[in-house]
């Protein structure tokens, strides 16, 4: 049985960013799950703002080596501070680019099991991002798994090593961990179940007198 494998994306590139932070707590409970994950530094990446021209030029080698990391994996989870309700730019930038190039525009994230968290010191916890990050992402095609995790209250829920201790975050943090990997463990082997349908669809079936239909 195949494991399922995730790629994690921070929008934050801030120092000490609570989002990373949670970004982390959910990296570690996946990995506890047995996933493999891979987290892409977006800001290390170097992606210029998009432009048709830029692309037409030479399609940066980043963006072509994060559409190819999205395409393989199983799904993807990002962290996201909310700037007026809506992702960073950082974010959406990279996004942008990973539509990109050769491929399916949306390869990358059609059918892909995708979630969206985030946290700020408000009481919203950045919810309006999220909200707008689940109907982009469904609009590209991808899984969107809920809940919806946007915790507030930033500067008390983690501890001085960047752990989430708040119980009650940290239990929303489990309940999505939970439900994104039941449904990434049949996507990760549904390579396998499509297979077993085919070779049903494909068994003749014996008719009167030992004829086949």
């Amino acid at each position: 049985m195949k494991k399922p494998t995730f790629v994690l994306m921070c929008g934050s590139s801030r120092k000490g960013s609570h989002n990373a932070k949670l970004l982390e707590s959910v990296r570690s409970r996946l990995a506890a799950e047995d996933a493999a994950c891979e987290v892409v530094d977006l800001d290390a990446l170097q992606l210029p703002i998009y432009s048709q021209d830029l692309e037409t030029a030479s399609m940066p080698r980043a963006a072509v080596e994060l559409k190819e990391k999205l395409v393989a994996a199983t799904g993807f989870v990002i962290a996201c501070p909310e700037y007026n309700g809506m992702p960073t730019p950082l974010l959406l930038n990279a996004i942008t680019w990973a539509t990109r190039g050769e491929g399916g525009m949306y390869a990358g994230f059609q059918n892909k099991c995708a979630s969206v968290v985030a946290t700020s010191p408000g009481p919203m916890g950045g919810l309006r991002m999220v909200r707008t990050m689940h109907t982009m992402l469904q609009d590209m095609g991808a899984v969107v798994i809920t809940p919806a995790v946007a915790l507030g209250g930033a500067g008390k829920i983690f501890d001085d090593s960047g752990a989430l201790v708040d119980a009650r975050s940290a239990g929303k943090v489990d309940a999505l961990c939970g439900q994104l990997m039941h449904f990434a463990r049949f996507q990760a082997n549904r390579d396998k179940d499509d297979c077993i349908v085919r070779l049903i669809n494909e068994q003749k079936v014996m008719g009167e007198y030992g004829s086949t239909e």
